[in-house]
C-alpha cells in the first residue's frame, strides 16, 4: 500500500508570514499505478489536538502544507514549551504536526497507523530575513533536515521529495533557481523541472544496490552571476521477502554423540542462505518457521532443532543477506548406556515468500555410542614425604577420556584391596583420603591424617580407588600404591596459611598447610604490573594458586586463600523475634538472610572467574578472609658488601671525573666568549622623550648594546602565576635559531604541580640582541598567557628574575607544517595537504590552505600579532595568491566567515575539496611556482625592515613609525602626531585610486599597507 519515504519533514515559519504561504509539501509512493492518495493532517487518538494544528491545512491531493492565517506576535506566545535556538539566540518554539495517506477520502483523519511521518516547524519570533541576509545554502536546502528517504523495492516510481523551499519562494523574487542530481553511477533518481521534485524513475532491487549517494545541485541565477549551492543526499533501499531460501552447499549433517551427553547441548551445524533481510523485531516478512518431521516419540522427547540467523555481505557485490544456522540441540541427558542410530529430517519454510520455491529440507544423521568408563593403567604410584602437613596434595586419579565427560556424573572413593587387615594397617591407611568436587570428574588424594603419616609403622601404602556411575551404577576401580621416604616427619603443631608470608626469607623457612614438603614455596614474578605471575607465597605451586579452588583447597580456606577467597560474605541475622495472637499464642522468630557484598581482595588486581584472584599487583599476600595485593616496599638482598664496596668506589671515580671535566669545559667557554650585552633579564634601553609607545629611527638599522648608554633601567615585572623556578629548569639542545633568538629543547622538574620531569621547549635571546627584540620577546611573553586553544601551542611558564628571559612552551616534537611545505619546494610537484588538517579549526584551515598554495609563506605578511586581532575584527582577509583558483579562494573565504556558524564543517570542506581533485587534475610546478618575493619566506626581517609601496609597487620612504598607525587604527592618542599620514595606503578594494586616503580612514578593511613579512607567524597561530 501506499507508504511515506521519510520519517520526518523540517522547515521554519516565522512571524509575520501571510495567509496562502505554502510551507513544504509531503510525499506518499505507491504501490501500482491505480493507487492515489490522499493527504490529511492527523493527531493520535489518544492525545490533545494541538490548537495551533487550525493554522495550517494540507492539500488533498498534492500534500502542499499552507498556512491558514498570517502568523502573529500573539500566536507565538501562545504556544508551550520555548528553547534557544542555536544559530541566532532568538526565542524558537516547536510546532509539532503528524500527515497520514489514504488512497481514498476520509472525515476522520486520525494516526492509527505507526507509520505516519511527522512535520516540525521552527517557529521564530522573527521577521522572514531579506534576500541579502540569506545565505544562498539556506535559500536551496533546509538547514537541519538531516532525514534521508527510504524507498521499498520493486515499487512504483514517483516523486520523492519538494527540494524547493516553499516557504522561502517569495525572498529572493529576482532569483532564478534551479534543481539537478549527479550520481557516480548510473541510477533511477531525476529533476522534475516543471515541480522541482526529486523523483525515482524505476523500481528499485535492494540485492543491487542498498543504497545511493546522490549529490543535489542548486544553482542561483542573478543578472550578473550564477551561483552553484550542493549538498548530498543519502537513499536507502528497504527490503521485502521476494528471494527463496537456498543452500550454498550439503544439506545432510552427520553427528556423533559420545561423551557430551547433557540437555542443552548443541551438536552440528546446516546453514540456509536467502538474499532477503530478516527483520529483528518486526518479523512482517522473511518469517521462517520449522518443523520436525520424524514422529518417533524417542526422537521428539530426546532432540530439538534451534535456527539462530545473522547477517553477512556476499561475496560478489557485498549486498547483505541473511544466514540460517540450524542445530542439533539434547532435550535430555543421555544415559551412557544408550546407543542408537537415526536420521532426522527437519523442513525449513519461508513463510512469507509469495512464490512455490520457499521451503528446504535439512538431514541430521545422528550417532549415539555408549560410554565405557575405564582405567587406562592397571597401577598407579604417587611419592610422598613423610614431611607433608595436612591437605597436602598428593596426586590426581581419572578415568579414560574424564575431562570430556558431561550429562552424567561418576563418584571416587578409596578402599583397601584386602578388606581382612589388622586395625594398625587400617589405621595407617587413613594418612591419604580422596576429594572430589561437585562439577569435576576426578579425584584428588590428599594427606589426610599427619599422626598417621609419620608413624615409622607405616610404610608404603595401597590402595584401591573405586568408581562409580550415578545412574547405571557401573563400576570400575585401579590399584594406586603410596611410595613414603624413610625421613622422620616434624611434630605436629598449628599451621599458618602459606599466604600470610609477604618475603621469600620468611616464606621459604616457614610451615603451613597444604605444604607436599613440609615449607612453604615461593613464586616471584617478574612483571609489571597486574599480572597473572605476580609475587606469592603457596603451600605447592604446582596447584596453588592456579585460578581454580578445587576439592582440597575449598576444605580449608586457609590452604589456598589466593584461589579461594570468596567474593561475597554471607550473614544471618535475626530480625525480630517475639509473640503473637491469633486464636491461641505462638513464639516466632523472623530470620533474615544478609547478603554483604563485601570487597575481599585489596589493591590493584583482577578477580578470578569464580572466586580467588586472577591476576595482581606486585606482592599478593592474605588474612583470614581478606587478601592484599600491593608493591612489596622492602627490597630482597641482592648485592653483598664486596659488591656495595665496588659499587661506591664506582660512583665515587665518576663523581670527580664529572667534576674536572665540567670544571675544563666551564673554564674554555669562560675563555673564548665575548662578554654579553644582556647578563640578565634586568635590561636597559633608550627611553623617547614623548610619552607614547617606543619607535626606531628611519634608517631602521639593528642596535646592539652599545644603546645601553645614557639609558635608565628597566625591570620585569614578576608574575607569580606564570613564574617557574630557574633552578628546576635544565637546558638541552638547540632546536632552531634565528639571528637574535634561539629555541632550546630542556626538562623541567614540577612543572605546573606534575611530578617528575617534563619535557618542553625554551624561547631566549641570543647574546648579541638588543632592547628591541627584548620587547618583541616581552610582547610574546604578555600575547601567550592570553591564548589558550588546544591546537595553539602553550606556554607553561617564563623565567624573568635573576637571569635572562626565558619563555617556556610546550614541545612539539614533530616540528612545524611550514618547514615541511617550504622543504617540499626543493622536491618538484607532490601531493600536499592530506594529513595536515587533523588538529586544526575551521579558521586554522583556512589560513593552512593559504600557507600551502604559498609553499609555506608566512600568513599575514607586514601585520604584527598584536594588531592583527583588531584587524581582522574590522573586516581585513589576506588576498587570493597568484597561483591559487577561484575555487580554492572562496572555501578560504568561507572559512575565515566572522560568523562559525556560517563556517562550513570538515564534512562540506572534504567534499569540495574531492571535487575539486575530480574536475582539476594539474598539479602545481612547485619549482617553477614558487612566489618571488622572497619576503614571503624570510622570518629574520622584521616590519620596519619591509618597505611601503605604493599601487604600482613602487617603494615610498617611511616618514613615521608603525605605532602610529597603531594609534589611529586602536585609538591612541597624542597631540604632537600629525592627523594624516605622509606614507599613502593602497585601497584593497581598488576604488577611488585617484583620491588617496590614509589609515586613519573611518573604514580601514579596505586599506592596507600592500603585504610585507613579521614575525607573527612564529607568535600566533591563527
Amino acid at each position: 500500500g501506499l507508504y511515506f519515504s521519510q520519517s520526518e519533514y523540517i522547515e521554519t515559519v516565522y512571524v509575520g508570514q501571510p495567509a496562502g504561504t505554502p510551507v513544504l509539501q509531503v510525499h506518499a509512493l505507491r504501490d501500482n499505478v491505480t493507487e492515489l492518495p490522499h493527504f490529511y493532517l492527523c493527531w493520535v487518538k489518544f492525545l490533545r489536538r494541538p490548537a495551533y494544528i487550525s493554522w495550517f491545512s494540507l492539500d488533498v491531493n498534492t500534500g502542499v502544507l499552507y498556512l491558514n492565517k498570517t502568523l502573529e506576535e500573539s500566536d507565538f506566545a501562545s504556544v508551550c514549551e520555548p528553547y534557544t535556538s542555536n544559530q541566532s539566540n532568538q526565542a524558537v518554539k516547536k510546532l509539532s504536526l503528524h500527515v497520514m495517506a489514504s488512497p481514498g477520502f476520509t472525515k476522520k483523519p486520525l494516526c492509527n497507523s505507526r507509520n505516519y511521518p511527522r512535520i516540525t516547524l521552527d517557529f521564530v519570533n522573527a521577521m522572514m530575513p531579506q534576500c541579502g541576509e540569506t545565505d544562498l545554502k539556506e535559500l536551496c536546502f533546509p538547514r537541519k533536515d538531516t532525514s534521508n528517504p527510504h524507498i521499498t523495492e520493486n515499487r512504483f516510481p514517483g516523486g520523492l521529495r519538494q527540494l524547493r523551499r516553499l516557504s522561502w519562494l517569495n525572498v529572493c523574487p529576482n532569483y532564478t533557481i534551479s534543481y539537478s542530481v549527479e550520481t557516480e553511477s548510473p541510477a533511477p533518481f531525476a529533476v522534475n523541472e516543471n515541480t522541482t521534485e526529486l523523483v525515482v524513475t524505476a523500481p528499485l532491487d535492494r540485492e543491487e544496490s542498498e543504497s545511493y549517494r546522490l549529490l543535489l545541485v542548486c544553482t542561483v541565477r542573478t543578472e550578473a552571476v550564477i551561483t552553484k549551492v550542493e549538498t548530498s543526499l543519502d537513499v536507502f533501499v528497504d527490503d521485502e521477502d521476494d528471494n527463496a531460501p537456498y543452500m550454498n552447499g550439503t544439506d545432510t549433517a552427520d553427528i556423533v554423540i559420545s561423551f557430551n551427553r547433557t540437555a542443552g547441548g548443541s551438536f552440528g551445524t546446516l546453514s540456509v542462505f536467502d538474499r532477503d533481510l530478516t527483520p529483528i523485531i518486526d518479523r512482517t516478512h522473511n518469517k521462517y518457521v520449522g518443523t520436525l518431521l520424524n514422529i518417533d516419540p524417542w526422537v521428539k522427547e530426546t532432540f530439538d532443532i534451534k535456527g539462530t540467523f545473522s547477517e553477512k555481505k556476499a561475496a560478489q557485490g557485498g549486498i547483505r543477506e541473511t544466514v540460517h544456522d540450524y542445530h542439533l540441540v539434547l532435550k535430555r541427558n543421555l544415559y551412557v548406556t544408550e546407543n542408537r542410530t537415526l536420521q532426522l529430517d527437519y523442513l525449513v519454510n519461508d513463510t512469507t515468500y509469495p512464490g512455490l520455491e520457499g521451503t528446504v529440507l535439512l538431514h541430521f544423521n545422528v550417532t549415539i555410542l555408549p560410554v565405557h568408563i575405564f582405567f587406562s593403567n592397571i597401577t598407579h604410584t604417587f611419592p610422598l614425604t613423610r614431611r607433608a602437613s595436612s591437605y597436602a596434595q598428593v596426586g590426581k586419579v581419572c578415568v579414560e577420556n574424564c575431562r570430556q565427560f558431561d550429562g552424567f556424573r561418576i563418584a571416587y572413593r578409596l578402599e583397601l584391596p584386602d578388606k581382612n587387615v589388622s586395625a594398625d594397617v587400617l589405621s595407617c591407611h587413613s594418612a591419604v583420603s580422596i576429594a572430589q568436587a561437585p562439577d569435576e570428574m576426578w579425584g584428588l588424594l590428599y594427606v589426610n591424617d599427619t599422626e598417621e603419616l609419620r608413624r615409622p609403622e607405616c610404610q608404603d601404602l595401597q590402595y584401591l580407588v573405586v568408581v562409580k556411575e550415578q545412574h547405571t551404577q557401573m563400576e570400575t576401580s585401579v590399584q594406586i600404591q603410596i611410595i613414603l621416604d624413610n625421613e622422620v616427619g616434624q611434630e605436629s603443631q598449628p599451621l599458618l596459611s602459606c599466604a600470610e608470608n609477604r618475603r621469600r626469607g620468611d616464606c621459604e623457612s616457614a610451615r603451613g598447610l597444604g605444604t607436599t614438603t613440609g615449607r612453604c614455596q615461593w613464586r616471584q614474578g617478574s612483571d609489571k604490573g597486574i599480572s597473572k605471575n605476580y609475587s606469592t607465597c603457596s603451600p605447592d605451586l604446582r596447584t596453588c594458586p592456579d585460578s581454580v579452588c578445587d576439592a582440597v583447597e575449598s576444605k580449608d580456606a586457609s590452604i589456598c586463600p589466593q584461589d579461594c577467597t570468596s567474593k561475597t560474605i554471607l550473614n544471618i541475622r535475626t530480625l525480630i523475634q517475639g509473640t503473637c495472637e491469633h486464636g491461641r499464642s505462638h513464639h516466632f522468630i523472623l530470620w533474615l538472610l544478609i547478603v554483604v557484598k563485601e570487597k575481599t581482595v585489596i589493591g590493584g588486581h583482577e578477580p578470578g572467574l569464580r572466586n580467588g584472584i586472577q591476576a595482581g599487583h606486585g606482592t599478593c599476600y592474605c588474612y583470614s578472609e581478606k587478601c592484599f595485593c600491593e608493591k612489596e616496599d622492602i627490597d630482597e638482598t641482592m648485592c653483598d658488601d664486596m659488591c656495595k664496596t665496588i659499587i661506591a668506589t664506582a660512583l665515587l671515580l665518576s663523581f670527580i671525573v664529572s667534576i674536572l671535566l665540567s670544571s675544563y669545559f666551564i673554564h674554555r667557554y669562560h675563555k673564548n666568549s665575548p662578554k654579553p650585552p644582556i647578563a640578565s633579564a634586568e635590561m636597559t634601553f633608550r627611553r623617547p622623550a614623548q610619552a607614547y609607545p617606543i619607535s626606531f629611527p628611519a634608517n631602521n638599522l639593528r642596535r646592539g648594546s652599545q644603546e645601553s648608554i645614557e639609558t635608565d633601567t628597566f625591570k620585569i615585572p614578576e608574575d607569580p602565576k606564570w613564574e617557574f623556578p630557574r633552578k628546576n629548569l635544565v637546558l638541552g639542545k638547540t632546536l632552531g635559531e634565528g639571528e637574535f633568538g634561539k629555541v632550546v629543547k630542556a626538562t623541567a622538574f614540577r612543572l605546573k604541580g606534575k611530578a617528575g620531569y617534563t619535557t618542553v621547549a625554551v624561547k631566549m635571546l641570543k647574546e648579541n640582541a638588543s632592547h628591541s627584540e627584548l620587547r618583541d620577546l616581552l610582547s610574546e611573553f604578555t600575547l601567550l598567557k592570553q591564548v589558550n586553544h588546544p591546537h595553539v601551542i602553550k606556554m607553561y611558564g617564563a623565567c624573568s628574575q635573576d637571569g635572562p628571559l626565558y619563555l617556556i612552551v610546550e614541545y612539539a616534537k614533530y616540528g612545524s607544517l611550514r618547514n615541511f611545505l617550504r622543504e617540499s619546494r626543493k622536491v618538484g610537484p607532490s601531493y600536499m595537504g592530506r594529513d595536515a588538517n587533523r588538529n586544526s579549526s575551521c579558521w586554522s584551515f583556512g589560513v593552512l590552505l593559504w600557507e600551502i598554495v604559498m609553499l609555506g609563506g608566512n600568513p599575514y605578511p607586514g601585520i604584527a600579532p598584536e594588531r592583527l586581532f583588531n584587524l581582522l575584527k574590522t573586516g581585513y582577509r589576506m588576498e587570493r595568491p597568484e597561483n591559487c583558483s577561484e575555487e580554492m579562494y572562496n572555501l578560504m573565504l568561507r572559512c575565515w566567515k566572522q560568523e562559525a556558524d556560517k563556517r562550513p564543517t570538515f564534512s562540506d570542506i572534504s567534499k569540495e575539496l574531492e571535487k575539486m581533485m575530480v574536475k582539476s587534475r594539474d598539479y602545481l610546478d612547485l619549482a617553477a611556482s614558487t612566489p618571488a618575493d622572497a619576503l614571503l619566506y624570510d622570518d629574520a626581517l622584521s616590519e620596519e625592515d619591509t618597505p611601503l609601496v605604493d599601487c604600482n609597487n613602487a617603494p615610498l620612504p617611511r616618514t613615521l613609525p608603525s605605532t602610529w598607525i597603531e594609534n589611529k587604527l586602536y585609538g591612541m592618542s597624542y597631540p604632537n602626531w600629525p592627523e594624516k599620514s605622509p606614507v599613502p595606503l593602497s585601497r584593497h578594494d581598488a576604488t577611488n585610486p585617484v583620491f588617496t586616503r590614509y589609515a586613519n580612514d573611518s573604514v580601514y578593511a579596505n586599506w592596507m599597507a600592500l603585504p610585507s613579512p613579521a614575525k607573527a607567524v612564529d607568535k600566533v597561530d591563527s
